[in-house]
C-alpha cells in the first residue's frame, strides 16, 4: 500500500527532497488482519494471473474452434456442392434411363410390327405358292386335255382329208377305188 499524500490541506507532510538510504524501516507490525489481507491480495494476484492464463487459453481455443468450424463450413459446402451434382447426375441418369426405356418400348413395338409383317408376307407367300401349285395342276391339266383334242383333231383331219381326196378322185377318175390305192400305185410305178 502506497503513501497518502494530501496536496490540498497538508502538502509538505510526509515529503522530503533528499534522498532515502533503503531499507529505511526498522520494524513491521503485523496483525492478523494484514496477513489476511496480504494473503488475499496474493490470492487475487494468482487469480488474476490464473484468469488471464484461462483467457489467453479461450482466445486460443476459441481460434482453434474458429478454424474448426471454418473447416467444418467447408466440407458442408463442398457436401452440399457434392450433393447438388449427385442429384443433378442422378436426375441426368433417370431422364436417360426413362429415354432408353421409351426407345426399347419403341423399338420392341416396332420390332412386333416387323414381325406381324414378316408373318403376313409369310401367309402370302404360303397362299401364292399354294396357288401356283393349283395353277400348275390346272396347265399339266390343261396341256393333257389339248394334247388329247390336238391328237383327235389330227385323226378327224385325216379322216376328213382322205374323205375328201378319195371323193374328189372320184370326181376326177370315175374310178371307185380310194386314193390310198392310187397313191400307193404311183410310189410303185416311181419305184
Amino acid at each position: 500500500m502506497g503513501l497518502y499524500i494530501n496536496k490540498g490541506k497538508h502538502p509538505s507532510v510526509y515529503k522530503n527532497k533528499k534522498k532515502i538510504p533503503e531499507p529505511n524501516q526498522k520494524f513491521v507490525r503485523r496483525d492478523s488482519l494484514t496477513e489476511v489481507i496480504d494473503e488475499q491480495q496474493k490470492a487475487n494476484v494468482s487469480l488474476i494471473h490464473a484468469i488471464n492464463e484461462m483467457k489467453h487459453q479461450f482466445l486460443n481455443q476459441e481460434m482453434v474452434q474458429a478454424n474448426h468450424w471454418d473447416k467444418v463450413t467447408d466440407q458442408l459446402n463442398e457436401l452440399r456442392t457434392s450433393n447438388m451434382k449427385h442429384n443433378e447426375y442422378e436426375e441426368l441418369i433417370i431422364h436417360l434411363l426413362k429415354t432408353q426405356e421409351e426407345l426399347q418400348k419403341q423399338l420392341s413395338e416396332k420390332i412386333d410390327k416387323q414381325e406381324e409383317f414378316q408373318l403376313g408376307v409369310l401367309n402370302r407367300l404360303d397362299k401364292q405358292e399354294a396357288l401356283t401349285e393349283k395353277i400348275s395342276r390346272q396347265l399339266n391339266h390343261i396341256r393333257s386335255i389339248l394334247f388329247e383334242r390336238t391328237n383327235y383333231l389330227a385323226e378327224k383331219i385325216d379322216e376328213g382329208y382322205k374323205i375328201t381326196s378319195s371323193y374328189v378322185y372320184n370326181l376326177m377318175t370315175g374310178s371307185d377305188q380310194p386314193v390310198t390305192f392310187y397313191l400307193m400305185n404311183n410310189k410303185k410305178v416311181e419305184k
